[in-house]
């Protein structure tokens, strides 16, 4: 099995960037564009960061750009007065376990409704099955699909207009 590419950043909560590995520089260059502030994270990112130094939560913030997904996630624990983040991408096209064809019906009847923000129980509700039911259709989703959470597999439904760039943050499935 092939090493997912990943990149590390260490930057400080207000955003300065400590360390960048030169694959994350040119993935956040990719990703949002020219640095607004050359030795900060983007904005959008610096805001992200902010939410969670302050809540503490587990979470991830996902862009799509093109056939691409960027997941950049907290790396826990890190000293205080910087944030580690470890950047990972995922190209559709080149992760054959990414195969949609493999998902049965009933999986992508939930990975729609999961895509539409719906919670285990909206979803069961919806499709007249038991909330563990619909747990075990997004495990199997998360396995099918090489993803680790609710927001990257989300990300993945296949939608109209998928080349625009989208920008999503939500809580990592426990």
């Amino acid at each position: 099995m092939r090493a997912r590419p990943c990149a590390l950043i260490v930057a400080t909560p207000q955003g300065r960037i400590r360390f960048a590995d030169p694959q994350a520089r040119l993935w956040l260059k990719n990703f949002f564009g020219r640095p607004e502030h050359p030795g900060f994270v983007p904005r959008k990112l610096c805001r992200w960061l902010s939410e969670i130094d302050q809540s503490g939560a587990q979470e991830s913030f996902v862009t799509r750009h093109g056939g691409s997904c960027l997941f950049v996630r907290p790396f826990r624990p890190h000293p205080k007065g910087v944030a580690a983040l470890l950047l990972e991408i995922r190209r559709q096209a080149s992760e054959p376990s990414r195969n949609h064809a493999a998902i049965t019906p009933r999986e992508n009847e939930v990975l729609r409704w999961l895509a539409a923000a719906k919670s285990d129980g909206e979803i069961a509700q919806i499709l007249h099955i038991s909330s563990s039911t619909v747990g075990k259709h997004i495990e199997h989703l998360y396995s099918k699909l090489g993803v680790e959470n609710r927001t990257a597999a989300a990300s993945l439904y296949p939608t109209r207009g998928d080349e625009e760039d989208t920008t999503a943050t939500a809580s990592i499935a426990a």
